[in-house]
């Protein structure tokens, strides 16, 4: 297996607009949920130079998806180029509420996540929002598309000089057929999505969630039993890395950029998350932690949906 440099050449994309869930919403905050004043909010530049992600980017054309949290009071770590922590948590605002909180801790919530179910609800299935109020505006979406079956649509902000409103992305279930995985039979699922730093840098790159029940995701996340880990696809003609970054590896020896896992005794906790190797250092980028914490989050909703149906996943 070669190394290859973590620049690459950039790429471009539109996404198809015959589906706008996210053009719809309100774009101007208005308050968050506790009634305090949501966080300020960062633009992404259409023609992006910088090699810092955390330098404030901005264009006329581009509308502010990409959003700042609020830093939090405690010592917890924030992941390089991303909005997200290295390590969250979603919770229940009410025990059978549709409203979550994702955040460090359940009285330091950074961003609401809204569940609408049925058709009359007019909106996507799920909503990850710009701050910790659910009626502020989208950062991404999720829902199922037609003739997708247990396929997902997943809704991010634009690609620069798309001139569109929101892009879209698909979270495939692929059914194991291999004798070689982690733990009893279980599906995977799979998306596409662009990485780097800045947009002049980005390429697209392929990652998997694979169902385990290895030390990726007991060691991160304080002893869970089982759970769900990302797994850093090589490109499939050149078999080439992008940037290897130490830490957990698959069976097959392929990096681990985060996992996720039920959360146990716990009232309000549903979720854990974390990032790690490339997707905790930052140079997997802000597009990717966006798609991985939205993907999560669209496995965790489809699988309550799910429970009370057949029982399997």
């Amino acid at each position: 297996m070669r190394l290859a440099s973590c620049n690459s050449q950039s790429i471009s994309g539109a996404a198809n607009s015959t589906y706008g869930p996210m053009a719809h919403e309100s774009s101007t905050p208005t308050s968050s949920a506790q009634g305090t004043p949501p966080p300020s909010y960062d633009q992404l530049s259409c023609e992006a130079e910088t090699e810092d992600a955390e330098d404030t980017l901005s264009s006329q054309s581009c509308k502010p998806l990409i959003p700042r949290p609020p830093q939090p009071a405690t010592r917890a770590s924030k992941s390089a180029s991303s909005p997200f922590p290295l390590s969250w948590n979603l919770y229940h605002r009410l025990l059978l509420g549709r409203v979550l909180n994702l955040g460090p801790h359940e009285r330091q919530p950074l961003f609401a996540v809204s569940q609408h179910v049925g058709w009359w609800a007019a909106q996507p299935d799920l909503v990850l929002h710009r701050g910790p109020g659910a009626n502020l505006p989208p950062l991404a979406a999720g829902m199922g598309g037609v003739g997708l079956g247990r396929h997902s649509v997943i809704y991010l902000p634009p690609l620069p000089g798309s001139g569109l409103d929101f892009s879209q992305e698909f979270l495939l279930r692929i059914e194991s057929t291999s004798a070689k995985t982690d733990g009893p039979p279980h599906a995977r699922f799979r998306f596409t999505v662009e990485v780097g730093a800045s947009p002049n840098a980005w390429r697209r790159e392929t990652f998997e969630w694979r169902h385990t029940y290895g030390e990726a995701v007991s060691d991160s996340l304080d002893g869970a039993l089982s759970g769900w880990k990302l797994v850093r696809l090589p490109d499939p003609v050149t078999d080439l890395w992008r940037c290897i970054i130490r830490g957990p590896r698959s069976s097959d020896e392929y990096e681990v950029v985060a996992v996720w896992a039920y959360a146990r005794l716990s009232m309000t906790k549903v979720l854990r998350f974390r990032f790690l190797g490339s997707g905790a250092a930052g140079v997997l980028g802000t597009r990717w932690a966006i798609m991985a914490v939205m993907t999560a989050l669209r496995m965790y909703q489809r699988q309550q949906q799910e429970r009370n149906r057949d029982g399997a996943w």
